[in-house]
């Protein structure tokens, strides 16, 4: 029902990122209305919004509907000062709607390793599944901007006016 993946198989203790890939996978026979999928993290971890831009809730749980693209979610975990212990847990817990109108309750937990920055290249596992997942969410972010991020401003036209001070404006104007 939920499978729960890391890009990298360890992370840095300080300033380090990894990405969690949690995926829905549906028992055969039964559809997801609506799920909401809340993340507990460990002490001194943190992650950002999710990036196939599912809606995200007061409490930071993400919201797939049915329309969803994807019945997936994967998400930026990062520190930013050194942390303390040598593993810890990422609890991922999905509440969900099946077809027949209940709630179903779902949770699984996947441990993250912390080490130092300069033991990582000794033994670091990718999951390039995992990896690619990334990639495909980053280059369809960039093909289709927000219509929020993407100001058009009309050209300004400039006519030159001829008095005693048009060489000063003719010096000092900056056009952009």
């Amino acid at each position: 029902m939920l499978r729960l993946r890391l890009a990298k198989s360890m992370m840095e203790r300080e300033e380090g990122m990894n990405h969690l890939w949690i995926q829905l996978l549906p028992e055969e026979g039964s559809i997801v209305e609506k799920a909401e999928v809340r993340i507990q993290l460990p002490t001194g971890l943190y992650r950002s919004p999710n990036l196939n831009g599912h809606e995200e809730s007061e409490s930071s749980g993400i919201l797939i509907n049915r329309e969803a693209q994807g019945k997936d979610a994967l998400l930026e975990l990062y520190t930013q000062h050194a942390v303390h212990s040598d593993e810890s847990f990422v609890i991922v817990t999905v509440s969900f709607k099946d077809s027949e109108d209940r709630w179903v309750e779902v949770s699984d937990r996947i441990v993250i390793r912390f080490v130092a920055e300069e033991e990582i290249g000794e033994t670091l596992e990718l999951d390039q599944q995992v990896i690619k997942r990334v990639k495909e969410l980053r280059n369809s972010a960039a093909e289709w901007p927000d219509s929020d991020d993407l100001t058009i401003s009309p050209p300004r036209t400039y006519e030159l006016r001829n008095n005693k001070y048009a060489y000063l404006e003719q010096l000092y104007r900056v056009d952009f």
